[in-house]
């Protein structure tokens, strides 16, 4: 496949009798999938198959917001299942615009990152999910490669468009 999809989702399961599909969404804001006219769903971005979205519709659950999507080509409970536990992924043009301030993750490699002063700390290697969240895996000259949580107690400002990340770092975070 020579497209760039960005992984929005995962298929849990089917859900009810006519192939709708619950998405756990990959995004902060799960109403981003809402939109979609198009997914691609496979085990791995090379793999996947296009698919026309006929409905999406917001699920509440004890976990928080699922997608349940209805897919032309899945009518049956069984043809839904076959793509369970498989990633769904989006173009980036058909996802919504992304509000001030918002970024994607794949956005951060290669941004310099500086602390409060300015000064640059090192430069965006990775982001590595973990169960915690995403962290920042830096590579710094001459000195050991650190891991950065990206939450707000240490991420001060995110400029994609400059490639800078400014953190405030605790004591300790990047010796």
């Amino acid at each position: 496949m020579n497209i760039d999809l960005l992984l929005v989702g995962r298929v849990t399961r089917s859900h009810g009798l006519s192939g709708e599909c619950k998405i756990v969404p990959e995004s902060d804001d799960p109403d981003r999938l809402l939109s979609l006219k198009r997914v691609w769903i496979g085990t791995s971005e090379n793999a996947a198959l296009e698919y026309k979205i006929q409905t999406t519709r917001r699920q509440h659950t004890k976990r928080g917001i699922t997608i349940l999507m209805r897919l032309f080509g899945i009518d049956t409970v069984e043809k839904a299942k076959a793509i369970a536990r498989q990633n769904v992924y989006a173009l980036e043009e058909d996802l919504p615009p992304l509000e001030p301030g918002e970024y994607f993750l794949h956005d951060l490699p290669g941004c310099s990152l500086k602390n409060d002063k300015g000064e640059l700390v090192g430069q965006v290697a990775d982001v590595l999910e973990t169960p915690a969240g995403p962290m920042l895996k830096i590579m710094r000259p001459f000195r050991k490669d650190s891991l950065v949580p990206l939450v707000p107690e240490f991420i001060r400002r995110v400029d994609v468009n400059a490639r800078s990340i400014f953190i405030a770092p605790l004591e300790g975070l990047l010796d």
